[in-house]
């Protein structure tokens, strides 16, 4: 069951359309709101030489960001007062350094984190540490809300899941299953990636354990593609599914996740709501 959602939340003109959506999921749902609202602090200078300007210009400019922080968390809180049902309001005052941390601990004490696509051209890095973090460091699943039309809410009666036999996209079906048992229709979109390896049985495995879950799925074969994003999308259009279910792939290096090229599209390019899990 989904029964305690998180949502980020920074203060930007995103915020409207994270906190519809999780209130939409929400009310479906019977679940519990936590708003997670981070206040950044400034970093120790490195050096003496990064003062260059007066004390009392430096004191002035951190009493108007202090007088900004305290608007935007008002405002996020007022926001938050008009949702139909519980809800809480976190704020972590910590530095950037700090938040993919607390974000895999928050939300390892929830059901979904709801979040906006992080990646697009004119904000390449737009809260990518937080989904990242919640993806690879968590363990639940991120529902990624679509960069066109971010306040329209599509009914999710038909989802997509992208199959492929792998540990990341059954934990994604299983992050899934509150959303599979409430859909009319599911479809399994399984694309030919031209290797010896046949996921045919798989396939066939998975539908029937939808089955004993009392879901009934329907098998569409992609074929093989050079562009596997790109199939899902045109499968997504051409059955009017409202969601689509992927497990995300990607690895670390050092403190950096480099992500797998569908992860990423997804995250990038999705058209409707997605939910990832790793």
């Amino acid at each position: 069951m989904i029964k305690e959602i998180l949502v980020h939340l920074d203060g930007s003109d995103d915020d409207e359309s994270r906190i519809l959506h999780a209130d939409r999921l929400a009310i479906m749902h019977g679940a519990h709101i936590r708003g997670l609202h981070f206040n950044i602090q400034p970093e120790a200078p490195v050096s003496v030489s990064h003062y260059t300007v007066r004390r009392d210009r430096l004191a002035e400019h951190l009493r108007e960001a202090k007088l900004q922080r305290h608007l935007v968390e008002h405002a996020l809180e007022l926001r938050l007062e008009r949702l139909a049902g519980p809800h809480a309001f976190y704020r972590f005052d910590c530095t950037a350094a700090e938040v993919p941390a607390i974000v895999a601990t928050q939300t390892r004490t929830a059901d979904l984190l709801v979040v906006r696509t992080p990646y697009r051209v004119a904000e390449p890095d737009r809260a990518s540490e937080i989904v990242e973090a919640a993806l690879f460091g968590s363990g639940r699943g991120v529902f990624v809300i679509p960069e066109k039309a971010p306040t329209n809410l599509p009914p999710l009666d038909t989802i997509l899941v992208a199959w492929t036999d792998s540990r990341e996209a059954a934990n994604a079906v299983t992050q899934a299953m509150p959303f599979l048992r409430r859909a009319s229709r599911v479809i399994i979109a399984v694309v030919d990636k031209g290797t010896p390896v046949d996921d045919g049985q798989s396939v066939s495995e998975l539908e029937r354990y939808l089955a004993q879950h009392g879901i009934t799925a329907g098998i569409r074969r992609l074929g093989k593609t050079d562009d596997i994003a790109a199939a899902l999308f045109t499968e997504t259009e051409k059955t009017r599914a409202g969601m689509i279910v992927a497990g995300a792939y990607g690895h670390s290096r050092l403190r950096e996740w480099v992500l797998g090229g569908v992860t990423r599209d997804i995250l990038t390019k999705t058209p409707v709501p997605a939910l990832l899990a790793h």
